[in-house]
């Protein structure tokens, strides 16, 4: 066995074994955590973290305050830890199930790259990370592509972590769950990701002006559907009125029906931070 993997693979029984996922103890069971036997991966941490630091429904997280806090930076630092050691690739036993993968990997990487910004906080964009040479000429390729992660003992990327994800999962509403951090992203959710939540996210995005509209005898999407073309279905059209209210369906229909050609909108990759009105946080011993 490849050293880096059979150190990941021993590190991960340990911490699950002895209750790391939580430090105070093991974790509770609830819809984001899988139990078998003594083993438990929970996400439950994490989650908590989200729902404290995300404000606008989580359009926005309060990354000033959370770099604030020793505790909960610390906090993060045990879960990507779990991360690092524990993915359903090395440890299949302790996900049973489509949805508790498709959870992990979600949760993943919008946790990781939350890491990535409050490592590289204060941040104006992820597109202005400059690690590399050619990061300096190609916005966003030091945050997405140059900085490593581990997952499961592997190291990758952000960028290839999400190709990885979105193509074992073949669902095209992941693209309403996964969060880049920038305004025009979907909002960030402290969910387990069931079937009916992903599609509570995808009615949430499509039903965003800024995400669809019909405007000036053109269909106007957002260039995630540009970018990941592929991995929405042909009809496009047909699959957002699957999502959309009545009033934006009965628009699509006549943009389907009239021919109407399709606008994509600029990405805005100005970073989603709430800039943070309380005096600076500090953890109480």
């Amino acid at each position: 066995m490849n050293p880096v993997k059979a150190f990941w693979s021993a590190l991960a029984l340990m911490m699950v074994l002895s209750g790391a996922a939580n430090p105070s103890g093991p974790a509770p069971q609830n819809p984001g955590s899988i139990k078998q036997g003594s083993q438990v991966f929970s996400d439950a941490p994490f989650l908590d973290l989200v729902r404290k630091y995300t404000v606008d429904g989580g359009a926005r997280v309060d990354y000033a305050a959370w770099k604030d806090s020793p505790r909960d930076l610390a906090e993060l630092d045990r879960h990507i830890a779990l991360i690092a050691s524990l993915s359903p690739k090395n440890h299949p036993e302790m996900f049973p199930d489509k949805a508790s993968r498709r959870s992990y990997w979600i949760n993943t990487y919008n946790a990781l790259v939350l890491q990535s910004v409050l490592e590289l906080w204060p941040l104006d964009s992820v597109r202005d990370v400059k690690i590399s040479f050619s990061s300096r000429v190609v916005p966003g390729k030091g945050f997405f592509y140059d900085r490593k992660v581990v997952v499961g003992g592997q190291e990758t990327n952000l960028y290839k972590l999400e190709k990885e994800v979105l193509a074992s999962q073949k669902d095209p509403r992941l693209h309403f769950a996964l969060n880049c951090a920038s305004e025009s992203c979907p909002v960030l959710r402290p969910w387990e990701w069931t079937d009916a939540q992903l599609d509570e996210a995808a009615r949430e995005f499509v039903n965003k002006p800024e995400n669809v509209s019909v405007e000036n005898e053109k269909m106007v999407l957002s260039s995630i559907f540009k970018w990941y073309k592929k991995d929405f279905p042909e009809d496009l059209n047909g699959y957002l009125q699957q999502y959309a209210d009545a009033a934006l369906s009965q628009q699509l229909q006549q943009a389907k029906d009239q021919g109407y050609r399709t606008q994509y909108r600029s990405y805005d990759w100005s970073l989603n931070a709430e800039e943070s009105q309380d005096p600076p946080h500090v953890d109480q011993p």
